[in-house]
């Protein structure tokens, strides 16, 4: 108790804090002795879910959860971060889950389409039964990949392909996939250092490709698997039915963590609900009022980030939770339509 005090007298006398902090603060004495004798059944600890918080004061989030089971025993943080987060208010939440019809997303114009350079949809799931990385021991890292790469062989044809253990790629290899954005990247990251996710690194973990390159599974990267369905084109629907496709099917033979008001859990309380991430790269012919796009971006939920590369922008969703999967990429694709159609008129 008496580090966590220290470290947190040191945090305040910064002018940014985390939303751990925030509402760590807010808790009182008693609050915080009660959740610090608190274990959850894998004997996680409220100091495993804060300690990248306390060692990183200018992280945005700083909260991990070590289990599912975090999440209620240590509700008093997780969810007014959540909350804060999130902007909702999941007292009164109930999650629905619901990929949609595919069929309904409709490909944009061909003079729209052409601003677009690529799509990557990203959704992430813990598999029930096992605590998030930073618990898994080596022998549980072990078995999850195993489990994954006899999964695999049910899939369907166009997804079918190779997979590759981290240990086992060679360097020149390992580069050739992160610079094709289809590994993820070296463990460097302080706040996921700080929160033990490289725990054992690199055992466990690896990718698996499909031969055209346009689905991917990362296994024990940041959570347990992390689906990936991308393309260099602006056929929306197809790599949003790919991801569903395949996540139908592993999850026929994996339950995946899921709470009645979060939704599904994951490591990280910033990537529940939906866990859903979309990003599009989007080439804009005039950004000259680049403030007044921000703000367009904004109004409608999406986030938008200049890559410093001949005019292309990072597009992606800011809502992760308190909407359905189908309703977030439905309101994504209408909103890049609205942007690369106000992009146009301002010729």
């Amino acid at each position: 108790m008496t580090n966590i005090e220290r470290k947190n007298s040191t945090n305040q006398q910064t002018k940014k804090k985390s939303l751990t902090q925030k509402y760590f603060l807010w808790l009182e004495p008693c609050e915080i002795w009660c959740l610090m004798r608190k274990k959850t059944q894998f004997n996680s600890t409220f100091y495993d879910c804060i300690q990248s918080a306390l060692e990183n004061c200018d992280t945005i989030c700083g909260l991990y959860a070590s289990d599912g089971d975090c999440y209620e025993l240590f509700r008093s943080l997780f969810w007014p971060v959540i909350m804060d987060y999130h902007k909702v208010d999941i007292r009164n939440l109930i999650f629905k889950h619901d990929f949609g019809d595919f069929h309904h997303i409709q490909d944009l114009s061909s003079e729209l389409n052409k601003q677009i350079l690529s799509i990557r949809i990203r959704i992430n799931r813990s598999i029930q039964g096992y605590p998030m990385i930073s618990k898994l021991t080596i022998d549980q890292l072990l078995e999850i990949e195993q489990r994954v790469r006899n999964a695999l062989e049910y899939i369907d044809q166009d997804l079918q392909g190779e997979y590759r253990s981290l240990k086992d790629i060679e360097e020149i290899d390992l580069i050739k996939l992160r610079e094709k954005s289809i590994l993820f990247q070296e463990p460097t990251d302080h706040d996921l250092e700080n929160a033990k996710a490289y725990n054992h690194w690199p055992t466990g973990r690896g990718v698996f490709v499909n031969k055209n390159e346009n689905f991917i599974i990362w296994i024990n990267q940041e959570d347990h698997l992390s689906f990936i369905s991308q393309a260099n084109n602006s056929k929306m629907s197809e790599i949003y039915e790919r991801i569903i496709r395949a996540i139908d099917k592993i999850n026929q033979i994996f339950e995946f963590q899921q709470h009645q008001r979060l939704g599904y859990l994951n490591f990280s309380p910033i990537n529940i609900g939906t866990a859903l991430q979309v990003n599009i790269y989007v080439k804009l012919l005039h950004i000259e009022k680049l403030n007044q796009l921000i703000e367009f971006c904004k109004k409608l939920d999406i986030h938008i980030e200049n890559t410093n590369d001949n005019n292309i922008f990072n597009l992606s969703n800011i809502i992760r939770l308190g909407r359905t999967e189908f309703h977030i990429i439905r309101l994504m694709w209408d909103g890049i339509q609205q942007i690369i159609e106000q992009d146009i008129h301002e010729s």
